[in-house]
């Protein structure tokens, strides 16, 4: 997006790519100073759907959950932010070709998951856009304390561990 046209858009209040990257890392920094230490990984999306099953309750992170996961795809999958696409804010992943261009819903996904439960998988629908997580039947968790229960498809043996907070 050039410079020009981010001013329009914010001048018309539309969010752009800044904005959803702002609200990632500013929860990542709340979540981690409550016990969470949530990184830019993708395993990440491993946790995404405990992640947001432990946040529901609280409608006011929804938004933010949302900005995570898209970061999270941005980081690792070489996506970028299409903040005016028809649907909503999207995450647009790979390049016209043999294998397309997918779009992720980042904030949409949140907010299904929250309403609908285990039938509205994130990790299913990053699957099935992205390719992963590679097991979708067996993801991570967190205790109470916001330690995290690695699955053992992901080499570790199920049992708590502090994430690392390392970018």
């Amino acid at each position: 997006m050039s410079f020009i046209s981010s001013i329009f858009r914010n001048l018309l209040g539309k969010p752009v790519a800044s904005d959803f990257r702002d609200s990632a890392e500013h929860f990542v920094g709340v979540m981690r100073e409550h016990g969470v230490g949530l990184t830019w990984g993708k395993d990440e999306l491993l946790f995404i759907d405990a992640l947001v099953d432990r946040l529901k309750g609280a409608n006011e992170y929804r938004d933010a959950v949302g900005c995570y996961l898209g970061e999270v795809v941005v980081r690792n999958f070489g996506g970028e932010w299409v903040a005016s696409h028809a649907l909503g804010p999207a995450v647009r992943v790979g390049a016209a070709g043999a294998s397309g261009v997918k779009h992720v819903f980042p904030l949409g996904w949140v907010y299904r998951r929250a309403d609908g439960g285990p039938a509205e998988s994130i990790a299913k629908k990053c699957k099935a856009a992205i390719g992963y997580p590679v097991e979708i039947d067996n993801l991570g968790t967190f205790t109470d304390s916001g330690e995290r229960v690695w699955p053992p498809a992901v080499g570790r043996e199920p049992q708590a561990q502090k994430a690392e907070t390392n970018s």
